[in-house]
């Protein structure tokens, strides 16, 4: 019997905008339900197809758009990658995933599925292209078993970061504290590269809630909205490409590190 799922009701105090899974459609990728033409008329010459592996590194292919076209009227859309890499040989397009690269004009993105070359017999025992060690695939797997339990669930990611001015030696754009109004002076570099990853996130079509200066020296957090558990892994790579390329854009570099200082 499926695992009963009861939503309970709101508290008129609670603070906060309340979401539900049947709450989130409107941030949902639209672009995969775009045609070529429509891509074009966006003024998209290349498309990124990109796949997150067990390193927490993004990596990808960028195809021309024309390419792209002709690769989508084949049999089996996808591009082979060196198995040296996963152990795998295939990458293929995963539908409803692209998004527009706000930090790349130009240029759309869309994930992908790991896949074997030849049909191989799944645990089921029926024939696939599938492989148990997609990343992306597994986390589908999880979220399928969910809600077949009768239970569906959001992610909301924040997502903390440091701006360095220097890496050698480690220097940060500014210094500051929890919140404090003077970590993003009016047009300092700080305040501009957070407005264009706010205004990146929006056109990505990945809603922003806030964002905000955190404790450490250079620290920053972004807000995004909750998503279902795969949309929202892949909303959180496209945010941090968005936060990486931006402020390499301004001479700044990003990192997730936590901690860079070993007195903070």
């Amino acid at each position: 019997m499926p695992a009963q799922f009861t939503t309970m009701s709101t508290p008129q105090n609670t603070f906060g905008i309340t979401y539900t899974p049947s709450s989130v459609s409107e941030y949902l990728p639209k672009l995969g339900k775009v045609s070529i033409s429509g891509l074009r008329s966006q003024g998209i010459r290349y498309i990124r197809l990109q796949w997150h592996d067990y390193t927490n590194t993004t990596r990808y292919r960028v195809i021309p758009i024309s390419a792209f076209a002709a690769l989508l009227a084949s049999s089996r859309p996808g591009i082979g990658i060196a198995k040296a890499s996963l152990g795998l040989v295939g990458i293929a397009l995963a539908p409803g995933s692209m998004r527009l690269c706000g930090y790349a004009p130009g240029h759309a993105s869309v994930m992908g599925w790991f896949e074997e070359k030849e049909l191989v017999k799944g645990k089921d025992g029926k024939e696939t292209f599938g492989t148990s060690d997609c990343p992306r695939g597994l986390l589908k797997r999880v979220v399928t078993d969910a809600k077949q339990a009768g239970v569906e669930f959001l992610v909301g990611i924040e997502t903390e970061f440091i701006l360095l001015k220097s890496t050698d030696p480690i220097e940060a754009v500014n210094e500051h504290a929890w919140s404090v109004s003077s970590a993003l002076p009016s047009g300092s570099v700080a305040a501009t590269c957070l407005e264009e990853i706010a205004d990146g996130l929006e056109e990505a079509g990945i809603e922003l809630l806030m964002y905000h200066a955190e404790a450490a020296p250079g620290q920053y957090e972004v807000v995004t909205g909750p998503l279902p558990p795969l949309e929202a892994a892949d909303a959180l790579i496209t945010t941090r490409e968005t936060i990486f390329n931006i402020a390499a854009k301004h001479g700044l570099r990003a990192t997730l590190a936590p901690r860079v200082y070993a007195n903070n």
